[in-house]
């Protein structure tokens, strides 16, 4: 099978998430027999070969005016108003002058879209839908949520990567019920073997770009609250809300106590992860929160908000986490002493949730991938394949 993937829409060093999961699944799929044709953004080539070095796959790189990843377009997402931004007509203009330099999608048999808010032009298209967030009232945009319909209708197929937004996504699109699958993920940064240390006290990690809905802003507060404590935030700095949050970090009662070190490599993570004493996660909503996958996978102790999806990914994997209320910073406070009080008990709660996640790897992922893309190149013929691990999570994971 000749496999399309257009990842255009992933910034290496900006697209958080996405990112690490594209270069997840790309180097499951290597493993494979089928031929690969990535298209990148032009300019981009030497870091996606840096991040699967593979040499089956063939590399397009296209050019993709109005970005928003460029000193420019930055500025420009930083003083446009959210309003002008989130609009219908914004995302219709800027899709309608990109499909002009569209990365061809011909002599593959189909064509993945890593990220679903991006319209699709190839035929048959794959699209992931990582979550719902756009559809949300207060969380989403009008511009992207009419994409994602669109795209969702016009996909032969639909993947979505927790139980969460999978049940979410069923019920908003019972019509391409049939079209939907679940294809769990491995942690994106899983635990190494390191030397042996002990947590620095009272350091908090949280990992994640700095877009509002990840909810730094309670976070900072917070830690206003927790002069015992310091928390450093990697992730890709994204206007305008990184601006303010720096400002914030600057101030007396948290300077050298918060820290926004943006994009790290994977080794600069994963020492953070092994001095970590707990991970903290404020996010109002999310797929499933990566940051809370890879403190499972590393044993290390999690406080999380109290929003939706948060809470189902502690019902799947039946973990035990300090919860907080997701915008009152004295609650996250709180949850944060409580959380390094009894740090033992949420510590093998997060390695007994780690182990339900263990044995996962990109390379399971993607032949679960395969089997969907095979069932669209033959004409969708019989039920779509189901992944067995998914299974095991709706049935209740680590219950």
């Amino acid at each position: 099978m000749r496999i399309g993937v257009d990842a255009t829409s992933v910034r290496p060093g900006h697209s958080a998430g996405i990112e690490a999961f594209t270069y997840g699944l790309l180097n499951g799929l290597t493993d494979g027999p089928h031929e690969l044709i990535v298209h990148v953004l032009n300019g981009t080539g030497d870091e996606w070969r840096q991040r699967v070095p593979s040499k089956r796959i063939g590399w397009s790189q296209v050019r993709t005016p109005l970005r928003t990843d460029n000193r420019i377009g930055r500025l420009l997402r930083r003083h446009t108003p959210r309003s002008a931004v989130t609009s219908v007509a914004l995302r219709r203009t800027v899709n309608l002058v990109r499909q002009w330099n569209r990365s061809p999608a011909a002599g593959v048999d189909v064509t993945v879209y890593p990220f679903a808010a991006v319209p699709v032009h190839a035929e048959p298209s794959v699209i992931v839908l990582h979550d719902l967030r756009q559809l949300q009232p207060g969380l989403g945009s009008p511009g992207f949520a009419e994409v994602i319909r669109r795209n969702v209708a016009a996909a032969a197929a639909v993947v979505v990567s927790w139980p969460h937004p999978y049940e979410q996504a069923v019920r908003a699109f019972p019509e391409a019920r049939d079209k939907i699958a679940m294809i769990p993920l491995p942690a994106f940064h899983a635990a190494r073997q390191l030397p042996p240390t002990e947590p620095e006290p009272g350091l908090l990690v949280f990992p994640s770009s700095t877009a509002p809905l990840k909810n730094h802003a309670t976070l900072l507060e917070a830690m206003a609250l927790l002069p015992e404590c310091r928390v450093v935030c990697p992730g890709p700095l994204v206007e305008p809300e990184a601006s303010r949050l720096l400002a914030r970090a600057a101030s007396p009662d948290l300077r050298g106590r918060v820290s926004f070190p943006g994009f790290v490599s994977t080794e600069e993570l994963a020492s953070l992860y092994s001095r970590a004493s707990a991970v903290v996660v404020p996010s109002l909503w999310e797929a499933a929160s990566g940051a809370m996958l890879e403190a499972f996978s590393w044993g290390l102790p999690v406080a999380c908000a109290d929003s939706e999806p948060l809470l189902a990914q502690l019902e799947f994997t039946g973990a035990d986490a300090a919860v907080f209320a997701a915008q009152d910073p004295a609650a996250l406070a709180a949850a944060v002493r409580r959380l390094l009080q009894e740090r033992q008990h949420y510590a093998r709660a997060s390695r007994a949730a780690g182990e339900l996640l263990a044995a996962r790897t990109w390379r399971d992922t993607a032949v679960d991938y395969v089997a969907v893309l095979d069932w669209v190149r033959s004409g969708r013929t019989g039920p779509m394949p189901r992944s067995s691990f998914a299974q095991t999570l709706l049935s209740g994971g680590n219950r």
